[in-house]
């Protein structure tokens, strides 16, 4: 666990070998949990973490998922079994997908079967594993939202979309600091070592540009996402001209290659776009689909 501020901190763990950051906040009136990781992430992160800060479960007042993939709501149905009387919120686009884990997997994970590009059966089943079980959403936000956590201490929801439809984020004026999820992604994921692991997986090329020109322009002095190392001043402008680039140079590469065929472009333009191990240029087809209008 890592203290970021008076109140603030980062729950440390892994997602297969990439780091995985979880926002707690602490504030008067009850605690704030920003994502989930993955179901078993309650038992060997949260509720540990939890632990040795001494908060309670009726502490945890809010539990908020920025955006719907394993290692963000995974947990969701797991924490509330620990805190029942939490509130568990995320973005109104993204609730249908979150409240159901095989929905999610349908859309999500496995949309891109009818171009060849699907999971192996063992893979899948890990992903449908760490997904946990169904849990209802008892509130979404929209963006604009305040939550009060102290007498003098609110956070804004931020609506930050491009990962997904709802991608959520938290403005935390008290500390000038975002904490986005993965709202933005540079040009890859590191693994724990600082090895390239994972290609940027954005699925909607336009909203996820504004995103990051709007991050760029808020008053930040740091941006706190939930693989990356924390950016700090011109770090965070240096990080959204990187996740700007990789889009510009996806579409670039995308046109001059002549292709609409999903699987052949990731296949193609892989090796161009990044040093990751060879089979993750598949994993290129969340981003190239939006380039290509199939999302």
């Amino acid at each position: 666990m890592k203290q970021l501020f008076d109140g603030v901190y980062l729950l440390e763990g892994q997602v297969g070998l990439r780091p995985l950051y979880l926002p707690l906040l602490v504030g008067d009136y009850g605690a704030l949990l920003l994502d989930t990781g993955c179901a078993e992430h309650v038992d060997n992160l949260i509720r540990p973490g939890l632990a040795d800060l001494g908060i309670k479960p009726a502490d945890l007042r809010f539990v908020i998922n920025t955006h719907p993939d394993t290692d963000h709501c995974g947990g969701n149905a797991g924490v509330k079994r620990f805190a029942p009387h939490s509130h568990l919120g995320c973005g109104n686009a993204d609730r249908a997908v979150i409240e159901d884990p095989e929905a999610l997997f349908e859309t999500r994970y496995d949309a891109y079967r009818p171009f060849g590009i699907f999971y192996a059966e063992e893979t899948a089943g890990n992903m449908k594993r760490d997904l946990g079980d169904a849990q209802p959403v008892d509130l979404t936000f929209r963006g604009g939202e305040r939550i009060r956590l102290s007498a003098d201490w609110d956070l804004e929801v931020m609506f930050l979309p491009g990962h997904s439809k709802g991608h959520l984020g938290l403005l935390d004026s008290r500390h000038c600091a975002l904490f986005g999820g993965d709202a933005i992604q540079g040009a890859v994921y590191l693994d724990v070592n600082g090895k390239p692991a994972l290609c940027p997986t954005y699925l909607y090329p336009e909203t996820y540009l504004q995103t990051s020109q709007l991050i760029e322009h808020l008053n930040l002095d740091y941006y706190v996402s939930c693989h990356w190392p924390i950016k700090k001043g011109r770090e965070i402008a240096d990080f959204c001209q990187e996740t700007r680039s990789f889009v510009e140079r996806a579409e670039l590469l995308l046109r001059r290659s002549g292709t609409r065929d999903l699987r052949q472009a990731c296949l193609r333009l892989g090796p161009q776009l990044g040093e990751w191990p060879e089979p993750i240029h598949l994993e290129l087809a969340y981003a190239l689909a939006g380039h290509l209008g199939l999302q």
